[in-house]
């Protein structure tokens, strides 16, 4: 029901546009609605994008993603295989039919971008999954998590490093900025906050994946709702989300299985059982991000196709303005000509 409820032809049709407009326009000044991923480093971000796409991506101590990740999540029928496709600059699209070759395939194209050693790229990794257990079509861009302290090699600037790159993508009016906080943090003081609030001081375009709900602190209740010390009131709103274990993890527990768990966390916990279920759960999470996600394309796209027009009539302006191109030697030696002629002109004019 709430595949075909958010998976309309026409959603569908009108984030693929998107998608491939963002990626011709990646280094242009156009700015392109788009939902993307921040909070600190290990705070529960690679965990809260496995259980919205059901694929395992890379964990590490330090640093996992160094690169922006653009996660493609695609809808497909039930009689259709399941499969990924991955690339970036140097490396051509490769097919993947095997999920668990997810976190090779990101490592491989995290080095060939941002090098062996743990410091960043600003260059995107594009990351397509089709599974039929994708509730609605959704792209999200994951970005490093925000460290302080060098290691492994680092550059000594790799928290201005991060902080620029997060910046240049939550800045846009167009950007859309779910944070990953733990529950146990106070999400007012959280640094992701922080700095999205330098351009969205209202909290308008905000909304917070409440991470590692297990661990949650006397007045989640409230806090899921915005009310209550160490809540902060987002236009938006929060979600909360129960993470995978360690345990969980080496087990290769399915993804199903683990949104079956985490309605049951719900469920029995009593602190949760007078909270609105649209705060609840990583299902609740796709519903709102997709709903979210069409609106901004609806509301922002004439002004970005306006945008495009000028944009392009100035380029043809421009182009109007140069010189008759070169394509024969007769072309070259005539130009090279009249260069001659107007130096002496000038000289002579001296």
């Amino acid at each position: 029901m709430l595949t075909n409820e958010l998976n309309t032809p026409e959603s569908r049709r009108l984030l693929k546009v998107v998608d491939e407009m963002r990626e011709i326009l990646h280094c242009e000044k156009i700015s392109l609605p788009h939902i993307v991923v921040v909070g600190d480093q290990s705070v529960g971000k690679s965990s809260v994008l496995e259980a919205l796409s059901g694929v395992q991506l890379p964990r590490a101590q330090n640093i996992c993603t160094r690169c922006p990740l653009e996660l493609r999540l695609k809808n497909i029928p039930s009689n259709e295989t399941e499969y990924a496709t991955i690339r970036c600059e140097g490396i051509s699209e490769i097919r993947i039919n095997n999920f668990l070759e997810i976190m090779d395939k990101i490592t491989d194209c995290t080095v060939q971008l941002a090098g062996a050693n743990l410091n960043i790229s600003s260059k995107p990794i594009y990351l397509t999954v089709y599974k039929k257990d994708i509730q609605a079509d959704l792209t999200l861009i994951d970005l490093p998590g925000i460290t302080r302290n060098p290691v492994g090699g680092q550059s000594e600037t790799i928290y201005e490093d991060i902080v620029k790159l997060i910046e240049h993508y939550i800045e846009p009016p167009t950007a859309i900025v779910l944070h990953v906080i733990p529950s146990s943090v106070d999400f007012a003081t959280s640094e992701s906050i922080q700095l999205a609030k330098k351009t969205d001081p209202h909290y308008e375009r905000q909304l917070i994946a409440v991470s590692k709900i297990d661990k949650y602190d006397k007045g989640i209740r409230e806090k899921l709702q915005g009310i209550g010390p160490g809540s902060i009131a987002l236009k938006l709103g929060c979600v909360a989300v129960l993470n995978r274990t360690q345990e969980e993890i080496d087990q290769n527990i399915p993804f199903d299985e683990m949104r079956r768990r985490e309605q049951q966390f719900f469920r029995s916990h009593k602190d949760f059982e007078d909270v609105p279920e649209q705060y609840l759960g990583s299902e609740q999470l796709v519903k709102r991000l997709a709903l979210i996600q069409q609106e901004r394309i609806r509301s922002t796209l004439p002004s970005i196709i306006d945008e495009l027009k000028k944009e392009s009539k100035s380029k043809k302006y421009e182009l109007k303005q140069m010189p008759p191109p070169v394509n024969s030697e007769m072309d070259c030696w005539a130009l090279y000509t009249d260069l001659i002629k107007k130096y002496r002109e000038v000289i002579n004019a001296r």
